[in-house]
């Protein structure tokens, strides 16, 4: 059989390269592609292909309709239109031409190829009927697809052999009789019901939809039902008329779709709804709301607490499993109705919809938590778990899904900084908190980039001499437009978001510099204490400290880092290295708001420390509470027995410091000396208070 050759229209160029693509892979010879209405009506006449491809809205000004029939005012050629458009307008135009079919966009290879081999028939059936009869009948024979043709009146003609096997119906059997006998579709969703083919492929009714794919189950003569893609063509040869039934089975396409339905609605981990199908039940449940329902519904989101680490214990394979059984006890745990959704990681969503109230949604919490929190068995193994919860429920202020979902997770985030297995329910001002969050987040690093930051200094005094001994250097932040920001709340930020690191490197590079100038005139013998993030301490930190202090050009023993007793007591092994890196470079270590985090004595026997520096939430209430009291004198007396000195802050009256004094207390600092002042003022401030320096 000579290859026939094909003109595509086609104004998307990635879309007419697809056509090109798949029609030589079906045999087809493609001899041109034409962008533009004017173009392919100049292509056409020049080429003279057997059948044009034709897209209806072409960016030019003469559309596909228009070109189709300035095509054939010259030449007889058969055109096919391939759209992605079905409205009545656009087909109503179509059919001006007389196209000899219409595929819509998207459309599969063997709907493709069945409108083209019957188009071309068609014309061929106009020039010889006969000779067109035979290749159609050789071409049917070789499709894959069934294929029944009848005539107005509903009696088939034509079978093919596939449609024989799909139908059950022998050739001869089906031959003349109505094709409502022979083609028994029944709805594909629902009950069931039988469809009257007359009604549903009634010309009058589908002329303009021709190329449409409709899904059926066909009844077979044994009763059997196999589920099918059906599709009509119409053919016209001066008065006589028929309609080409086409469909092919689609019991492993189902499957694969329905596969492909499970793998991108549900997790296949724990065969819950992901996060895709969580958020569509989601604005389903906005949209009931928009429409008038009054009840309320919530949105929770479970995280596990320390999650990561077990994770990381136990191996992901044992993780994942942990999750897989998580997600059944808390599946036990809501409603049926209810929405329990994968959302991601170990972050479990649930849409209660409804929910009566704050309490409903909050006793769901703790069922929830209470399930989670039973020990797990897992391969001997017994795992504790506990689970934090953020709540929010609808209100006016929700208009998408991504809204209640942004504010769930910032409950959930407030309930995990609270405490582990607790909840919480969001409220505005949490919304306002985050929007802060994200905008001071991106101001630190701003500032960072800008150099905007600011170091002020706090002395720290020998409590018997009153000689200057050190300085705190305290960073200090004064933002356009906002004023000063404390400390107290952008460095948990600055911690959150990892900006701890640059901002302390930026910290201990301002010092070392500034030591150098105070060096440079002669304002020496003391250090300057600097603060370190748990984060350094992942880090090569004795290197970064080696390499500002050697960029500067001052000694190592002008500076003395601080830590606070919470970090030095994580992993312990692997910081007292770091600290002993840091001890053998000559900086001096001191172990800051110590008191607070219930240090062993045998561990802080190992640490190559210098100084413990008292909390100030003891000094506080030192002239009134006499526990504070005790409790500082005994911080005193270990330090000594350690041979270790003791610094006390927050010190804010005369009282406080005799008080220290008596108890053996080493070095002072507070409010009643001075407020963390900016670098220039050091040496007036030494000189107005009379201080030496050590």
């Amino acid at each position: 059989m000579t290859q026939k050759s094909l003109l595509i229209v086609e104004d998307e160029v990635l879309v007419a390269r697809d056509i090109q693509a798949r029609l030589v892979r079906m045999g087809y010879d493609v001899v041109g592609i034409a962008y533009k209405g004017s173009e392919a009506i100049e292509k056409a006449l020049e080429l003279r292909p057997d059948l044009i491809l034709m897209d209806i809205h072409l960016k030019d000004d003469i559309d596909g309709v228009e070109a189709a029939l300035r095509i054939r005012e010259s030449f007889d050629v058969p055109v096919i239109f391939c759209t992605a458009f079905s409205n009545e307008e656009t087909l109503e135009r179509a059919k001006i031409s007389e196209p000899y079919g219409y595929v819509l966009k998207p459309f599969d290879n063997r709907e493709l190829e069945i409108n083209i081999e019957i188009a071309i028939h068609k014309h061929q059936l106009e020039k010889d009927l006969n000779k067109t009869r035979r290749r159609l009948d050789a071409t049917l024979a070789s499709i894959n697809d069934g294929i029944i043709a009848a005539n107005l009146s509903g009696e088939i003609y034509l079978v093919n052999p596939i449609a024989e096997r799909l139908t059950g119906w022998c050739r001869e059997r089906a031959l003349s009789r109505p094709v409502r006998k022979v083609l028994m579709m029944l709805d594909f969703d629902g009950n069931r019901e039988l469809v009257a083919v007359d009604d549903l492929f009634d010309l009058q009714v589908h002329a303009g939809q021709l190329g449409t794919i409709m899904r059926y189950y066909l009844k077979r003569p044994d009763g059997s039902e196999i589920p099918v893609e059906v599709g009509v063509s119409r053919m016209m040869e001066k008065d006589d008329e028929l309609i080409v039934f086409t469909f092919r089975e689609i019991s492993k396409q189902l499957d694969y779709e329905n596969k492909l339905l499970k793998n991108a609605f549900y997790d296949s981990l724990t065969e819950l709804p992901n996060r895709s199908l969580f958020i569509d039940r989601l604005e389903s449940s906005l949209n009931r709301r928009k429409r008038g329902m009054s009840d309320q519904f919530a949105v929770l989101f479970v995280g596990l607490d320390g999650f990561g680490v077990i994770n990381e214990g136990l191996g992901h394979s044992q993780g994942d499993e942990l999750i897989h059984l998580i997600g059944k006890r808390v599946s036990k745990s809501v409603r049926p109705d209810d929405t329990l959704s994968r959302f991601s990681g170990d972050i479990f969503a649930i849409l209660l919809d409804p929910v009566e109230s704050v309490r409903g949604a909050i006793q769901a919490c703790q069922r929830i938590q209470q399930a989670i929190e039973e020990p797990i068995d897992l391969e001997g193994q017994l795992i504790n778990l506990s689970a934090s919860i953020g709540i929010v429920l609808n209100s006016h202020r929700h208009y998408t899904p991504e809204e209640m979902i942004r504010d769930a997770d910032i409950a959930l985030h407030r309930a995990k900084q609270e405490a582990h297995g607790s909840y919480m329910v969001f409220d505005t001002e949490m919304y306002q908190r985050a929007l802060r969050f994200i905008d001071w987040k991106s101001g630190i690093q701003q500032a960072l980039n800008d150099d905007a930051f600011a170091v002020h200094y706090q002395p720290i005094v020998d409590a018997t001499s009153n000689q200057l001994v050190a300085m705190e250097a305290l960073v200090r932040w004064q933002r356009d437009g906002e004023g000063f920001i404390p400390p107290s709340e952008f460095i948990p930020i600055a911690e959150e978001t990892g900006l701890i690191i640059q901002l302390d490197q930026w910290v201990l590079k301002s010092v070392c510099r500034q030591v150098r100038k105070w060096s440079d005139q002669n304002i020496d013998g003391f250090r300057v204490a600097i603060n370190l993030s748990a984060r350094h301490f992942e880090t090569d930190v004795a290197s970064m400290i080696a390499r500002e202090i050697n960029e500067a050009g001052i000694s190592a023993d002008r500076i003395t880092v601080e830590i606070t007793e919470g970090v030095a007591m994580k992993n312990v092994d692997q910081n007292i290295r770091k600290l002993e890196e840091l001890k053998e470079l000559g900086i001096n270590i001191s172990i800051d708001d110590f008191g607070t985090g219930y240090s062993s004595l045998a561990y802080l026997k190992r640490f190559p420390i210098n100084t413990l520096k008292i909390d100030r939430s003891f000094v506080v209430d030192l002239t009134n509470n006499l526990d504070d009291r005790e409790i500082t004198s005994a911080i005193v007396a270990m330090a000594q027995n350690l041979k270790l000195k003791v610094l006390a802050e927050g010190v804010e009256s005369k009282e406080q410091l005799d008080l220290l004094r008596e108890s053996g207390c080493d070095f002072i600092q507070g409010y009643y000396f001075s407020p963390a002042i900016p670098a220039h003022e050091v040496l007036s401030f030494i000189e107005n208070h009379n201080l030496r320096l050590a």
